[in-house]
């Protein structure tokens, strides 16, 4: 864990009471740990943004139903709680969370990995060597974060290799946006040829949903020219959209509108190329009369042929990869990877993934061949609109800092589709956190390790194949590709 040997024993979850879950975690360090230097393991497995919410301990530890498509995000708060561990020493920590309602979780243990816990009833403690009275002053001892008690849906973002068409999928509704670049000729309202299997690709995604509901389809512009130029020409793009999309799939079911927003709803701001060229877009929103479904039916940008997985039903069309930018490698055996200046390289690789629900549950091995080395970079999503930007071009205060250096980038490479790890929006919170781990900044010594653990959605197959490539940015910065990478079954 960022350098260190810590192990993490994990007790099954204890209903405390009707509001209130708890896991008792025991971290060990190693006595011949390598890297002896002293570490306070809490500001690595909490979080801490620029807002003033500091949290240390596990409180990055999230819980997962793989089955619902569900995640928790703990209550606690441990703000004193540093976890100041030396070699051949061990702690026992508590971490809490809301109610749960299923018989076992998928425990995400930060830089460690998932295990599988069962829920148990305070009853049952007796059976499992648990401290219910250290946990239960623990718990009451500390300031829960209340809003953040409830599950909240685990959502899908995903995107073509090229960039040009992305999905964002939620309980409720799907979301996809078209690239005005490559949907139009330079400001026309014309369908550009390659709009084609854009358009068939959403035509898919729509037929997934044979009862209908809503279709609402917005078109947007950048600030070059004045407001109402740009009012008219993102309505008329958005009447095209519609009308090649009622030729292509049966739109009797839906209740579609129209609109344009003209230059009024930047997705990024600023006025560089880049900016102006996400901000030229045209947004599909599908709200189904029954939702997107259960776990066992949700779409990403599918191929109109439903799923049997929460997601990532990739298009057709542009099956291809996209060529590499950075070394290549199959997963058993790893890349190794350095900046451009050839120096704090690492070796990254992936032995397999598992299948759990509809989910593809990866723990990504990093070992640092230069000391004084971060990892950061290489999981990031370089694509993001800035600094502190997450994979959706969210910017808030709840993303600062620790979600700035979380594995939002490293995408499951599928039918065309980058498919970037699952996320979900906290209790209290106004942005999507990946369900993977956050914290990656911490520079590790020569010779030493980390774990990154990440959740995808599960395209389907015996083997995936994953990517951290720059789409937008058209260079090689932090570029890798792991391929072969066996699915096995949890």
């Amino acid at each position: 864990m960022s350098g260190h040997r810590l192990t993490v024993e994990v007790s099954p979850l204890v209903r405390i009471d009707d509001s209130t879950t708890a896991l008792s975690m025991v971290l060990s360090r190693a006595a011949d740990d390598a890297n002896g230097s002293d570490f306070s393991f809490g500001t690595v497995m909490g979080y801490i943004n620029f807002a003033g919410d500091w949290r240390y301990g596990v409180t990055s530890t999230r819980l997962i139903d793989t089955a619902k498509g569900r995640a928790w995000t703990s209550v606690s708060t441990m703000s004193k709680e540093r976890l100041d561990i030396k070699p051949g020493q061990s702690v026992t920590t508590y971490v809490a969370f809301g109610a749960v309602d299923s018989d076992s979780v998928t425990v995400l243990v930060p830089q460690t990995g998932f295990v599988t816990v069962d829920v148990i009833s305070r009853d049952e403690v007796s059976r499992t060597g648990i401290d219910l009275k250290a946990m239960e002053t623990a718990v009451k001892d500390d300031k829960p974060v209340t809003e953040q008690a409830a599950a909240s849906p685990i959502e899908i973002n995903s995107r073509t290799v090229d960039g040009s068409l992305g999905a964002r999928t939620g309980d409720k509704d799907v979301t996809i946006v078209m690239a005005s670049d490559v949907t139009f000729a330079p400001d026309s309202a014309d369908l550009a040829a390659a709009a084609e299997a854009q358009l068939q690709t959403v035509a898919g995604q729509i037929a997934q949903y044979p009862d209908g509901g809503t279709l609402t389809i917005v078109g947007h512009t950048d600030d070059v020219q004045d407001d109402a130029y740009n009012q008219a020409l993102s309505e008329k793009r958005a009447n095209a959209v519609k009308t090649r999309l009622g030729q292509l799939t049966g739109l009797d079911k839906w209740n579609p509108s129209v609109a344009g927003k003209g230059e009024s709803e930047p997705r990024v701001s600023g006025t560089t190329d880049e900016a102006r060229a996400a901000n030229r877009r045209v947004e599909i929103t599908l709200t189904p009369t029954g939702g997107t479904g259960s776990s066992t039916k949700r779409g990403g940008l599918g191929n109109g042929a439903g799923s049997a997985t929460p997601s990532a039903q990739a298009s057709s069309g542009g099956a291809s990869l996209p060529e590499a930018k950075g070394p290549v490698g199959k997963g058993t055996e790893g890349v190794t990877v350095k900046r451009s200046d050839g120096s704090g390289r690492l070796t990254i690789s992936l032995d397999h993934v598992t299948r759990a629900g509809g989910y593809l549950l990866g723990e990504v091995k990093v070992v640092a061949v230069d000391g004084d080395t971060s990892a950061s970079d290489w999981f990031h999503d370089i694509d993001s609109g800035g600094i502190f930007s997450n994979s959706r071009n969210e910017d808030s205060a709840s993303v600062q800092y620790t979600l700035s250096s979380a594995c939002d980038g490293l995408a499951v490479v599928a039918g065309g589709m980058q498919i970037l790890p699952a996320d979900y929006v906290p209790g209290g919170k106004d942005t999507h956190w990946p369900l993977a781990d956050f914290n990656l900044a911490e520079k590790l010594q020569a010779g030493t390790a980390m774990t990154v653990a990440v959740v995808w959605p599960d395209p389907g197959g015996d083997t995936i194949t994953v990517d951290h490539q720059s789409i937008k940015k058209g260079n090689g910065s932090y570029a890798y590709r792991l391929t072969d990478i066996p699915v096995k079954d949890s």
